[in-house]
């Protein structure tokens, strides 16, 4: 009764016929309510309105899950859109859920204007952590894109969001495939001269990739798999020293391993001076030392074990 006419129209029409009727009845037996009941009566109704209707749902969730239904389809085609760009978390919590790195590498190749648009519609928190992974040569320009970014169409924006969720899809499932070091071990499966153009190439560009790669195509474990006799002219090049300062730290197994090369009366002393507390670079460096000799010799001839350089 002190509702809108359409608001109780709307009310109405959702009441069975029975119900219409005693809700009439029930009109036509009230006399004029005062001004405190009406007030009491509002106020029960908006209580039990909220508690049964909206509890359970926030703001957002009201939006998403209930405000479609009650539009009709010709405003929720239109307005829906245009109020989910403006408040729908979904596309920030996605690239929540995605690894930083990932996303770089997605929107490494497309052009900073859209990698600026990217950015800006992921939220502050999302896109620090992807433009930090996103290539130092093109960081200030997005910067600067982003900055002058005050309104983008939103046909645009939805474009943006679902090339992102496509590409990276729908589950955060990630295989490990090993990054550098697996590329490094690539690298050393190849022959010298077939290696070399490419690490050149590397080099040329990312110096210090170039040089992690290097390094990482040999590790001091792996010299485990080379056979003791192998080992011998090892240390006829390099020395008992540094041999023993490269196994500084190094695993039993490969300390034992290595005691082959040396005769009976000298096994303790080695031991002995490998559990010495030596500098960590003097160690590093004896172990690269040690590797280089390796490779070398691998690029020459057949090792066998070591998986690296030409194959017999």
């Amino acid at each position: 009764m002190f509702l809108r006419k359409e608001v109780a129209a709307q009310m109405l029409r959702m009441l069975s016929k029975e119900e219409v009727q005693r809700v009439g009845i029930a009109m036509a037996e009230l006399d004029r309510p005062t001004k405190p009941k009406i007030e009491a009566v509002v106020r029960d109704f908006i209580e039990d309105l909220h508690g049964t209707s909206l509890f359970h749902h926030s703001g957002p969730d009201f939006v998403q899950s209930i405000l479609p239904d009650l539009l009709d389809d010709e405003r929720r085609t239109d307005i829906m859109p245009l109020i989910a760009r403006r408040v729908n978390k979904d596309f920030e919590i996605f690239i929540t859920n995605r690894q930083p790195g990932a996303v770089a590498a997605l929107l490494k190749e497309e052009q900073p204007q859209v990698q600026a648009v990217a950015l800006a519609l992921m939220g502050p928190i999302n896109a620090a952590r992807v433009l930090k992974f996103m290539d130092p040569h093109r960081q200030g320009d997005v910067t600067i894109r982003m900055s002058r970014l005050r309104q983008i169409p939103g046909d645009l924006a939805d474009d943006v969001m679902n090339a992102i969720r496509d590409a990276l899809g729908s589950v955060d499932d990630y295989v490990e495939v090993g990054g550098l070091e697996n590329t490094a071990r690539i690298l050393a499966k190849m022959s010298d001269e077939d290696r070399r153009p490419i690490l050149d190439a590397v080099d040329d560009e990312e110096p210090d990739l170039s040089e992690n790669l290097r390094k990482n195509m040999v590790k001091i474990e792996d010299l485990i798999r080379v056979p003791v006799e192998i080992l011998v002219s090892f240390k006829e090049d390099l020395g008992q020293e540094l041999i023993t300062t490269a196994l500084n730290g190094a695993s039993d197994d490969l300390v034992d391993h290595f005691m082959g090369i040396f005769s009976s009366k000298m096994r303790d002393e080695i031991r002995e001076n490998i559990g010495m507390r030596i500098p960590k670079d003097e160690v590093e460096k004896a172990q690269l030392d040690l590797i280089a000799s390796v490779m070398k010799r691998a690029d020459e001839e057949h090792i066998p074990g070591l998986g690296y350089g030409r194959e017999a």
